[in-house]
């Protein structure tokens, strides 16, 4: 004889796939956004080295940097400052949205059984 499905199990069959599918693809969202924030982390990173080697340069050469210069590098490292404590932001939520998929997945699963 066939197994056959009770009627409840042919409804919520579908609609776990369906479920199954969204978190995979949510998985694959947050993976890509992940992604893009460690380049974002690099590309910083490389930004500060670089300002530390031109300011390292400059207070070497001590040529006086005129008063637009001056604050032209502080308004760079204020934005640099910006940027990263908003990536760290954006780092925390991604990881709390992790921790959320992860559990959701779990319940999934316990319902799936």
């Amino acid at each position: 004889m066939d197994n056959k499905i009770s009627g409840i199990g042919r409804f919520l069959a579908p609609s776990l796939n369906k479920i199954e599918e969204e978190l995979s693809a949510i998985h694959t969202e947050v993976n890509g956004v992940n992604a893009r924030m460690e380049e974002t982390l690099n590309r910083l990173e490389k930004l500060e080295e670089d300002y530390k080697h031109l300011a390292a340069r400059i207070d070497k050469n001590d040529n006086g940097m005129t008063t637009e210069a001056k604050v032209l590098f502080d308004s760079i490292n204020e934005m640099e400052r910006q940027n990263r404590g908003e990536v760290d932001v954006l780092k925390r939520t991604m990881d709390v949205t992790q921790r959320r998929l992860s559990t959701l997945e779990a319940k999934m699963k316990e319902l799936g059984k």
